[in-house]
């Protein structure tokens, strides 16, 4: 049951924030709807800071004390990001709750600085050095760019799921994003790499179906494979022709943006199991 919770934290974690920052980037999001994802943010985090406690207890809640609560914070890594974290997202709800309006950029580094914290939650943290730098640094632009993908099929989705969709202005930014969505998949395929030569090698590669963070990783990459088939039918077939192919047009972009998105979702999951599994470079 533990084990499930840290999961499920995990997994909101690397959807709320990452996710908010790539809305912040392509959307204007309004202050009541930011203020309620800044605040259960802020209670996921809390709630994963617990988790990570008890689980350092071997399970026991009972042997949870004031003294170990404030050696984690003191002195490890991720209590160390977990404050941060928490600082961050106060400042912007502080910021929300004192300026009706607040600009999408301001929004967006928040959001990009409270990102950044997760890399020392997971496997990016293992290494010491430079080599660590780098990992952590591949891990939050991972997170970034994953983020900003996800974060505009979500308003990609908002403009051709609503019941009269204006067909041109979906068109429109769905067209644009061509560049920055060539940038993002660059990104992502970048700093993936490096994760992979970090956590699993090329000795790895064999052991992959071996070990359940293989496993994860195998389907994750059979996911993101169809993300880029879908998206790539989105920005060559589904956009242009949107304007001339009718509902039925409508209707196919409609299913392929929904499968994306759903697909986004399962990676984000994903991740967060592999996150509390052992990579083959660990377990070799």
């Amino acid at each position: 049951m533990m084990q499930v919770a840290l999961i499920l934290v995990r997994g909101l974690s690397l959807a709320i924030l990452p996710g908010l920052f790539g809305l912040a980037l392509f959307a204007k999001i309004r202050r009541w709807p930011l203020m309620a994802v800044t605040a259960f943010a802020i209670s996921v985090s809390a709630i994963g800071f617990v988790l990570l406690a008890v689980a350092m207890t071997g399970g026991d809640p009972g042997a949870l004390s004031g003294e170990l609560l404030a050696m984690l914070l003191r002195d490890t890594a991720p209590g160390l990001a977990f404050v941060m974290r928490i600082l961050l997202l106060a400042a912007l709800l502080v910021t929300l709750l004192a300026r009706p309006m607040v600009p999408r950029c301001a929004v967006a580094l928040f959001a990009a600085a409270a990102t950044a914290t997760l890399a020392w939650n997971g496997h990016g943290a293992m290494d010491p050095g430079a080599l660590g730098w780098v990992h952590l640094g591949a891990d939050i632009v991972h997170m970034l760019a994953a983020g900003a993908w996800i974060g505009a099929l979500v308003v990609f989705a908002g403009l051709v799921l609503r019941r009269a969709p204006d067909r041109e202005e979906a068109t429109r930014a769905l067209a644009g994003f061509a560049g920055a969505g060539s940038v993002i998949v660059a990104a992502i395929l970048a700093t993936g790499l490096v994760n992979a030569a970090r956590l699993i090698g090329v000795d790895g590669i064999a052991r992959l179906p071996d070990t359940l963070y293989g496993r994860l990783m195998i389907v994750k990459l059979l996911l993101f494979g169809a993300m880029l088939g879908l998206a790539s039918a989105n920005r060559f077939v589904l956009t242009p022709g949107l304007l001339a192919s009718g509902d039925r047009g409508l209707r196919h972009l409609r299913i392929s943006l929904s499968l994306e998105l759903a697909a986004a979702v399962l990676i984000v999951g994903l991740v967060g199991w592999a996150g509390t599994a052992e990579p083959p470079v660990s377990a070799g």
